[in-house]
This record gives C-alpha cells, structure tokens and sequence, in this order.
C-alpha cells in the first residue's frame, strides 16, 4: 500500500494529471512556500525581461512573480493538466498578454537563441534525461548578462522522503560541472533553512 502511494506521487510530481496532480500541487504549494519565495527573491527582474519557468506546473511560482514585476512570462510543461491549472491561475495576466503557456517538453523547447533573460526550475533536476544536453539548450535560451536558476533539494533531504527513491541525485559538484561545460560561471547559494539550494548559473559575456 504505502509502495504504491509513493509510487504514485512520485509519478505525479513528474508527469501531474488529472486529481491526483491537482493534490499533490495544492499540497507541494504550500509546504515549499519558502523554497519558492527564495526563487522569486535571487531572480533580479527588471519590467523589460522575459522570464522562462521550466517545468511550470499550476504556474504558482509565475503568480508570484507577475505580482513583484512588469516581466513578460512564460511558463512550459509536459503535462497538459497542469497548463490547464496554470492558464486558470494566472488567466489575468495571460489576457493581458504578459505570460504564455505551452505543453511541451524541455528537450523540444520552440524557442530561438537568446530569448530570456532570466530561466528558473524547481525541483524537474530529478527528471532530466540528459543533463548535459539540457544545460546546452538552456544556455542556447539565454541572453547576454542572463541568469538561469536550478533549484532542488539537498540529498539529504531526498534520502528522508518516502516518495523520491526514483529521483535522480546530483551533488551542488555535479550540476558546478555540467554549467560550467555549457559556457556559464557558477554560484550555489543555500535555501529553504538548509534543506535545499539553488545552482546560479550566469551567461558572461
């Protein structure tokens, strides 16, 4: 019983749909809180940047931003249950024409060179088919002076929850080598009181 439930949410966190992804989000929202306010305050916004989240989900994150900011958002997920939460949200912002959504994976994003000049994910590490390759496209997304944050929770606090025996593990070392192989100079700063931490990955001219 308590394999399956675990194997259920950990299927959730990754691919989210229907009910089921709909709880799990209502209930990560507000239990990494934190974590995601510590996102939205390392991200340096000005009104004229475009801002990319990868890995959106019901555009929580995207929310908080547009209430601090003049940006222009778009938000990207594999799963369509959770751009149909996303687009519910943040419809305001999304009628005005300041933030976008689209179902699609992070491998195949339609974007052209140098589109954002800020990218962010929260907790999709885990996921990631090929993190060398994926630290190439995210580099090819950004602008000059641009930043990408990759946040994720420390190992420790991976090893101490039920459901994450799945997910992949990277050391802070790690994910230090895979930026600085795509072209970025590399910062990690600790978040969340310790149980996670944020990867800063900045484009230098």
């Amino acid at each position: 019983m308590e394999k399956g439930l675990n194997s259920f949410i950990a299927n959730q966190m990754s691919h989210p749909s229907g009910t089921g992804g709909r709880l799990v989000f209502s209930v990560m929202n507000r239990q990494i809180r934190p974590l995601y306010e510590d996102v939205v305050r390392l991200l340096p916004l000005s009104d004229s940047d475009n801002v990319l989240d990868i890995g959106c989900g019901n555009g929580n994150v995207l929310n908080m931003l547009a209430g601090r900011s003049g940006c222009s958002f778009t938000g990207i997920d594999i799963s369509p249950s959770a751009i149909k939460s996303a687009l519910k949200r943040n419809r305001r912002h999304v009628k005005s024409g300041r933030m976008k959504f689209l179902c699609k994976d992070m491998s195949k994003m339609p974007f052209g060179d140098c589109s954002f000049n800020q990218i962010y994910t929260i907790n999709t590490v885990y996921f990631w088919d090929n993190l060398d390759a994926t630290m190439a496209e995210i580099r090819r997304l950004l602008k000059p002076n641009g930043l990408f944050i990759n946040a994720l929770f420390t190992n420790d606090t991976l090893n101490s929850l039920s459901h994450t025996k799945s997910y992949k593990r990277f050391t802070p070392e790690e994910l230090t080598d895979a930026g600085a192989g795509a072209g970025f100079t590399v910062d990690v700063t600790s978040v969340f009181n310790g149980k996670a931490y944020c990867v800063l990955y900045r484009v230098s001219i």
